[in-house]
């Protein structure tokens, strides 16, 4: 997964819907990135990344809300992962992420591909494209109960 994302030396990354920090330690751990958001919209879990991650002065927890990322102004990727599915009012939420999203960065979204999902792969890439923004990618096969999909503003 890691390698997927290809995150530059002194990239900014933004980790939305955080829980617990599993991928923002990753990112410490396996990449370069200058800076990492940790985001979430549980206030429980932004105190638990809080004490987690106390000692790591590039990563800073941060709230969103149910139709917004709230995303910082310097993010060059924003992660998703087992999130999209969760999020309810999906075209609001994409419309003020297309706002919200520097020119230049990415979007990553991991989350389950079974029979049972709740938004299927086609239903995210159709709302993505609908709320103007261009998919770069789409990966269905590397992992065996997810997919990938990435993209960014509409040039």
């Amino acid at each position: 997964m890691i390698d997927y994302l290809s995150i530059a030396q002194n990239e900014v990354v933004a980790d939305l819907g955080a829980g617990t920090g599993y991928f923002c330690q990753q990112f410490l751990t396996h990449t370069a990135a200058a800076k990492i958001y940790a985001i979430d919209l549980e206030p429980n879990i932004r105190i638990y990344l809080q004490r987690r991650f106390a000692d790591v002065p590039n990563l800073t927890c941060t709230a969103c809300t149910p139709t917004s990322p709230c995303l910082p102004d310097d993010v060059d990727l924003l992660f998703m992962a087992n999130t999209y599915r969760f999020i309810t009012e999906r075209s609001t939420f994409l419309a003020n992420l297309k706002q919200q999203l520097p020119e230049k960065a990415r979007v990553v979204i991991v989350d389950f591909k079974g029979n049972h999902a709740r938004v299927t792969p086609k239903m995210a890439m159709e709302e993505v494209i609908a709320a103007g923004f261009e998919i770069y990618h789409y990966e269905r096969d590397s992992c065996p109960d997810h997919y990938l999909l990435s993209f960014r503003l509409a040039p």
